[in-house]
């Protein structure tokens, strides 16, 4: 059986991921978009050359808490296992598209330094692509949790609350 504090605490999870994914999508559609347009090209790899790894970092430790969380909770959470299983691993793997992301970036800045286009815009594609499944694994997490939530409410009159 549900309890309500379970479902306060589910709320608290979604919102704490809800304004983790803005960040992270902030971070992507907002200021590496503006430092590319706005700097000149030496203030903007300045800029984003320390910008990406904290991005990252950011990402790949905020990912790990929520992974954390859902694993912790998994035996105490009144959901089906499979279901927390689930979670867990929507976490888990977005956690690890974040960290080999991370891992990839010294790899693209000496490509672009040894001026190997062809391997940079390859290796920035691949980031890309990870920064992105990260995100959208993100946000398949989320769906998963507000899909959950609405049923926890549905068993007050049981609880005799």
């Amino acid at each position: 059986m549900y309890h309500l504090s379970e479902a306060y605490l589910m709320a608290a999870y979604i919102s704490l991921l809800a304004a983790y994914l803005g960040a992270l999508i902030f971070g992507t559609g907002a200021v590496a978009p503006l430092a590319v347009r706005l700097l000149p090209e030496d203030a903007g790899a300045l800029l984003l050359r320390a910008y990406w790894p904290r991005f990252h970092k950011f990402a790949v430790i905020a990912g790990l808490g929520f992974t954390l969380l859902a694993a912790a909770g998994a035996g105490f959470s009144a959901l089906p296992v499979a279901y927390v299983s689930l979670l867990v691993a929507l976490a888990g793997l977005m956690t690890l598209s974040f960290y080999a992301g991370l891992r990839l970036i010294p790899a693209v800045n000496s490509a672009r330094d040894n001026g190997n286009e062809k391997r940079f815009n390859r290796l920035h594609r691949l980031d890309v692509a990870l920064v992105s499944a990260g995100m959208l694994t993100g946000l398949l997490l989320l769906m998963a949790l507000i899909y959950v939530l609405p049923g926890q409410f549905t068993f007050w009159p049981a609880a005799g609350l």
